[in-house]
């Protein structure tokens, strides 16, 4: 039998987040800056969804980049999808860009 527990991923999670920016918060010796840092993240979220929303609003912009996004996703399945040895490349590829990012 399987019982259920009352834990969830998502909280231990959550938990995690909350934990490492009290962390953060402790260690830190100059708050107003980190405040001030917070702040200008809220902002340049905010002014950027606001970019994005006015972008959508313009009927030959959206259009254009759809068409864009299309011509984009039909020459990476060609180049890359198609063939199996395009597709070894791609692995190759994303496998060297994994082991740069994680310093290995």
């Amino acid at each position: 039998m399987v019982r259920a527990s009352g834990k969830s991923s998502e909280s231990s999670t959550d938990l995690d987040v909350v934990s490492s920016i009290q962390n953060v918060w402790d260690k830190s010796e100059d708050r107003l800056g980190l405040i001030g840092l917070s702040f200008a993240a809220i902002v340049a979220l905010w002014a950027s969804l606001n970019l994005i929303t006015a972008i959508d609003k313009l009927p030959v912009v959206s259009s254009g980049f759809e068409l864009v996004g299309i011509l984009f996703s039909t020459w990476f399945t060609y180049r890359y999808l198609l063939f199996k040895p395009d597709r070894e490349e791609l692995s190759q590829i994303v496998k060297k860009s994994v082991a740069d990012i994680l310093g290995q």
